[in-house]
C-alpha cells in the first residue's frame, strides 16, 4: 500500500484537525444549545472541560498504545469512536448525554495528532523530517480559522445537531480514506509491550523534574488564556456584542 508524501501529510493534517473542529464549530452552537437543555452560559462551558479533560488524558496513553499495537489499528480505532461519540452529541437527548458523549470525543480526537507525529519521526529523519512536520502544520493550520466559520453556517441554517453530524460526516470519511491510504509505519518487530508499571514509572520521573515542570507549566499557563478566551467568546460574541451565528467567525479568528 504505497502513499506519497502529498497524501500523507494531507492525511495527518486532517487528522490532526480533529482537535480544534470539535472544539471551534460548535462555539456558534453555544445559544441555542442552551435553550435546548435549560443550560446556563456556565453549564454549557463543561461541554469544552469535558472533552478537554479526556483529551489531555488520553494523551499520555495514545503513543504508547501506537508503540505497542501499531499506529494504524490506534488510529482507526479512535477514529471509529470519534464517530460513534459524534453522532451521540448530534443525538443527545439530554444535557447530561451530551457531557457524557463529549467526554467520549476527547478520548479519540488526540490520537491523530500524536500518533501522526509518531509516523513522521518513523518515516523520516532530519531535514526529511522537518518538512513534512512543517507541510502538516501549516495544512492544520487552517483549521482552528475555518472551524468557527462552517460551525456559524451550520447553526444559521441547520442547527446546532448538523455541527455534530458534521464532525460525524468528517471522522467517518476520514476512517475510510485511512483504511484506504494510510500506512503502518511501525513494522511488528519494532513494537514493544504495554507495560503500565513502566509506563507510570517513566511518567513519575519526567513529572518529577523541576526543570521540565517549571517549563511545561509555561506553555499550560499560556493554553490557559487561549481557552478562556474560547470558553467566554460566545458570551462576549452573542450577549455583549449582540452578534449573530455568520458574524462569529470573524471576531473569533483574530484570536
Amino acid at each position: 500500500m504505497g502513499t506519497n508524501r502529498t497524501v500523507l501529510a494531507i492525511l495527518l493534517a486532517a487528522l490532526a484537525m480533529l482537535g480544534p473542529f470539535s472544539i471551534d464549530t460548535y462555539m456558534p452552537s453555544f445559544p441555542e444549545i442552551g435553550r435546548t437543555f435549560g443550560a446556563s452560559a456556565f453549564e454549557l462551558q463543561f461541554t469544552i472541560s469535558a472533552f478537554l479533560a479526556t483529551f489531555s488524558v488520553m494523551s499520555l496513553f495514545h503513543g504508547a498504545l501506537a508503540d505497542s499495537f501499531g499506529r494504524r489499528p490506534v488510529i482507526l480505532f479512535n477514529l471509529g469512536l470519534f464517530v460513534v461519540a459524534s453522532a451521540g452529541c448530534a443525538l443527545a437527548a439530554a444535557f447530561s448525554q451530551l457531557l457524557w458523549f463529549r467526554a467520549l470525543q476527547g478520548l479519540a480526537g488526540g490520537a491523530g495528532l500524536i500518533v501522526g507525529r509518531a509516523m513522521i519521526r518513523d518515516s523520516f529523519a532530519g531535514d526529511e523530517a522537518q518538512r513534512m512536520m512543517s507541510t502538516v502544520t501549516m495544512i492544520f493550520g487552517v483549521a482552528p480559522a475555518i472551524a468557527p466559520i462552517i460551525g456559524g453556517w451550520l447553526q444559521a441554517w441547520l442547527g446546532w445537531r448538523s455541527v455534530f453530524a458534521f464532525l460525524t460526516a468528517y471522522a467517518a470519511l476520514l476512517l475510510v480514506f485511512c483504511w484506504w491510504r494510510l500506512p503502518e509505519t511501525l513494522p511488528d518487530g519494532d513494537r514493544q509491550p504495554l507495560v503500565l508499571r513502566t509506563l507510570f514509572a517513566n511518567y513519575a520521573s519526567v513529572f518529577g523534574s523541576l526543570r521540565f515542570v517549571l517549563l511545561s507549566s509555561a506553555i499550560a499557563f499560556n493554553f490557559c488564556a487561549f481557552f478562556l478566551y474560547i470558553a467566554a467568546a460566545p458570551v462576549v460574541i452573542y450577549q455583549w456584542l449582540g452578534l449573530g451565528e455568520s458574524e462569529f467567525a470573524w471576531l473569533f479568528i483574530p484570536g
